[in-house]
């Protein structure tokens, strides 16, 4: 009886590793490629992690480069200079996407989609214009994924040491001027920073002050106009009175964190980091205006835009369902838990300190790209580095502005 029980388990162990051999050649894998790392890279993880679990027949690939979007793509670009495919989903961030539907021949979103009851039905999931982020040039190159908007984190701690409350948390520009000015003489503490890594930041400022970044037609660049010329004046006399560091994004975060610096205008999508790092008591509030002028914040983020190859039905079936289940209800509730907002209309817990982000989605314009294909690309780089070259010193904005759009413009000609 011992020796049959034996041989049975024996034969139940190779069908077993037999069937697992089979199922191994029959799962299908699709490369998934973000610039996320800490807690945002962690939820996206488990999502792909509890997708795998349901869809068994289905590997996700993960690619990681921590950094910015602009980064992650360029590294795209030269695996595709070196002719080496580019992945089945990239998440792509939205003010790429003028470059990325004209140079890189993503496909249609709904070219994915199995049939159009599938296609309605993840169109449901969002409201029109939240969807509508993930268009170039009104084509449907994504599915929108990660959702923020530009707020000011306030360490309350300074300002009780400088006799401040929360009443007296800026709601204007003006506002922050006459509060940092107070910050400065009762602490000797930086009163001010904004994110500088991109020209996401100067887009709030510029639109929210009445400016623009482009010509009507959005064919060239046109940031010299007098709004704008305002707002960065605004920025570099930040500086310049001593109210902001001069320093790197990445230090004036880590400053920030180490409690050195009163207010840090940036993404929402920092929340749970800057939270979880910092020992004081963290408030959050909404972007300043200009006066009475409508606030206009560009919509941050990343969308899923796919690469895959559509005559490969097993792959084109595996990336539909990942997207499908990445924009599902309970993968936005693990997401957003990162500080990042709902892009769907799932009914989400609001953490602590999200609230203003939410109040702002009144507010929020898309994300301007730059015109020109690789030239854009170009541009953005040009204009980021002159203009912290502006706030950071004595330059006239102005005329720095005015050289800097005939530079830009060039490069379109």
């Amino acid at each position: 009886m011992k020796k049959f029980l034996s041989v049975f388990l024996a034969c139940i162990l190779v069908l077993g590793l037999s069937l697992t051999a089979v199922s191994a050649e029959d799962v299908t894998t699709i490369k998934l490629w973000h610039r996320w790392s800490g807690d945002v890279e962690s939820k996206l993880t488990t999502i792909i992690s509890q997708f795998e679990a349901e869809n068994p027949g289905i590997k996700v690939e993960v690619t990681a480069q921590a950094g910015e979007y602009f980064a992650l793509l360029q590294k795209m670009i030269a695996d595709l200079a070196a002719g080496i495919a580019p992945p089945d989903l990239f998440l792509g961030g939205y003010n790429l996407f003028n470059y990325i539907y004209h140079e890189l021949d993503p496909n249609e979103l709904k070219d994915l989609a199995p049939n159009e009851e599938a296609w309605q039905a993840l169109v449901d999931r969002y409201e029109p214009n939240l969807f509508d982020l993930g268009k170039a040039e009104g084509v449907q190159i994504s599915a929108p994924f990660a959702l923020s908007n530009i707020v000011m984190y306030y360490n309350k701690d300074i300002f009780t040491q400088a006799g401040l409350s929360d009443a007296d948390i800026p709601k204007t520009w003006d506002d922050l001027v006459k509060v940092s000015e107070v910050i400065k003489e009762k602490t000797g503490k930086y009163a001010f920073g904004m994110q500088k890594v991109d020209s996401w930041p100067d887009l709030a400022l510029i639109y929210s002050n009445g400016g623009t970044m482009l010509s009507e037609d959005g064919k060239k660049v046109a940031f010299n106009n007098e709004q704008a010329v305002e707002a960065i004046s605004l920025w570099q006399s930040l500086h310049q009175s001593g109210y902001a560091a001069v320093n790197t994004d990445g230090e004036l975060m880590a400053d920030f964190i180490a409690g050195n610096v009163a207010m840090y205008i940036s993404s929402v999508m920092k929340l749970n980091a800057i939270r979880t790092s910092s020992n004081f008591e963290l408030g959050v509030a909404e972007y300043p205006s200009f006066g009475d002028k409508p606030r206009k914040l560009p919509a941050g983020g990343a969308a899923f835009i796919s690469f895959t190859d559509l005559n490969d039905a097993a792959k084109k079936d595996a990336v539909w369902k990942f997207i499908e289940y990445a924009t599902n209800d309970e993968s936005m509730k693990i997401f957003t838990q990162t500080g990042y907002v709902c892009v769907t209309k799932a009914d989400v817990a609001v953490a602590e300190g999200q609230q203003p982000a939410y109040n702002q989605l009144a507010y929020a314009v898309p994300w301007t790209n730059w015109p020109g294909g690789s030239a854009g690309l170009e541009i953005d780089q040009i204009y980021i580095n002159k203009r912290t070259d502006i706030i950071h010193g004595d330059l006239d904005p102005a005329a720095t502005l005015d050289a800097l759009v005939e530079q830009c413009n060039a490069l379109l000609d």
